[in-house]
């Protein structure tokens, strides 16, 4: 590994371990952004603890005085530099109690990735998403029930 690679490591640990600090909250809120028919995905580190090199919708945990929609806000923000609003809950049937997803179309700004938690994104047409398999489970679930109308 050469200089370069020991300090994206270097780098990845301190803000793995400031976040580990700052967030005691289990809580996890999701946001599905969309534009178009299309959703915005996120495609997980492979050095992520949960489904790396998964794609899923941005955000994560909760800081300890957010309420869940600030969570959601913050966490968008920091992983895609991406202001959104008008946030609406949804949900599904046997969901843990310490998710929560929302969903939104209203969103200014443009993409740039945060590469420590994640690799790559992509807008996902709906009509494509049974073509990939390397989607978190509630990717699908949220997508087709969102979409439902417009499902093949």
């Amino acid at each position: 590994m050469g200089i370069f690679g020991m300090i994206l490591m270097l780098e990845s640990w301190r803000k793995y371990l400031h976040e580990a600090i700052e967030m005691d909250k289990k809580e996890v809120s999701k946001v599905m952004i969309i534009d178009d028919g299309k959703v915005l995905l996120l495609l997980r580190s492979k050095n992520s603890h949960w489904k790396p090199l998964y794609w899923d919708f941005p955000g994560g945990h909760l800081k300890n005085d957010e309420n869940w929609v600030e969570g959601a806000v913050r966490e968008t923000k920091e992983e895609t530099d991406l202001d959104i609003s008008d946030l609406q809950e949804i949900t599904v049937d046997n969901i843990e109690k310490r998710l929560k997803f929302f969903k939104t179309s209203n969103f200014s700004g443009e993409i740039t990735l945060d590469t420590v938690e994640n690799e790559d994104y992509m807008w996902l047409k709906v009509e494509d998403v049974s073509n990939y398999d390397r989607l978190t489970p509630n990717v699908k679930k949220f997508i087709k029930k969102e979409f439902a109308s417009e499902d093949n």
